[in-house]
C-alpha cells in the first residue's frame, strides 16, 4: 500500500468519524428539552397480591390416571383460568 491510499484511508476515517459526532450531536440537541421534561419519580408501583391455586384432590387424580396415556397434550390436566366461565373460554 502506498502513502497515498494510506493518506486517503485515514481522510476517509477522520470524515466519517466527524459525520458521526454530528449526528450524535444532533440528536442529543433535539432531545434534550424532552429528558429535562420528564420528572423522576420515586412513587411505589402498586402490584397485586399473590395468588395461588392449588388443584384439588379429584383434580390431581384425574391428572394422575390420565398420564398412563403418555399424552403430552393431555386434555385432562387442570387448567386454571381468570376468564369469565358465562363466555365458555
Amino acid at each position: 500500500m502506498n502513502i497515498q491510499k494510506s493518506i486517503a484511508f485515514a481522510a476517509a476515517v477522520l470524515i466519517t468519524a466527524a459525520g458521526m459526532v454530528g449526528i450524535i450531536n444532533y440528536t442529543n440537541a433535539g432531545a434534550s428539552p424532552t429528558r429535562e421534561a420528564i420528572p423522576a419519580t420515586t412513587d411505589v408501583i402498586q402490584t397485586l397480591p399473590t395468588l395461588h391455586v392449588f388443584p384439588t384432590r379429584e383434580q390431581l387424580r384425574q391428572l394422575h390416571d390420565g398420564q398412563a396415556n403418555a399424552n403430552p397434550a393431555n386434555p385432562d390436566m387442570p387448567y386454571y383460568s381468570f376468564a369469565n366461565d358465562t363466555t365458555g373460554v
